[in-house]
């Protein structure tokens, strides 16, 4: 198993300088809820799920992870952690695309009511890359913030000012 994650390491390295993500969460109030997209590159997500997940050998072809897709659902909510006032909202997973670079991951959180703040942690690949970067953006239907999380910079809290979302 080491084995395999150092040559994974080794390849991701030779196939792309910059580690980065991009992910957005938008709120969706015809759907009462968020919907999170994610995006990286697939080498660099197959690395990260080397490490928390023991993945079969089948599951995985020229760098990328092409097992079922329930694992990218437990996999972000281990990673990008989503807390509505102050509660742990996981994201379920609505769509995949799994791209030869990239891999797109689509999902959903629940939440209507009201809103006083939104608490982010991304910690995807952080572990793996010390410099790694992970941007993000929220928007509803009143805010836009972008953030820019690293490695030492994980999480971020947005506070609301008894904001009611319909």
């Amino acid at each position: 198993m080491m084995i395999k994650l150092f040559v994974i390491y080794i390849f991701s390295l030779l196939l792309h300088p910059v580690h980065v993500s991009m992910s957005s969460m938008e709120y969706i109030p015809e759907e009462d809820g968020y919907k999170i997209t994610v995006r990286m590159y697939s080498d660099d997500l197959l690395l990260d799920l080397l490490t928390l997940y023991q993945l079969p050998g089948e599951y995985m072809i020229d760098h990328v992870y092409t097992g079922p897709d329930d694992l990218y659902e437990d996999y972000i909510n281990e990673r990008l952690k989503i807390k509505i006032n102050g509660n742990q909202h996981p994201a379920e997973l609505r769509e995949t695309e799994k791209l030869e670079l990239e891999t797109l991951m689509r999902l959903f959180v629940k939440h209507k009511g009201e809103l006083n703040s939104i608490e982010i942690s991304n910690t995807i690949l952080t572990g793996i890359y010390l410099d790694q970067v992970n941007l993000f953006i929220y928007k509803d239907e009143s805010n836009e913030h972008a953030f820019r999380f690293t490695a030492t910079y994980l999480s971020e809290k947005i506070d609301m000012v008894d904001k009611v979302i319909p």
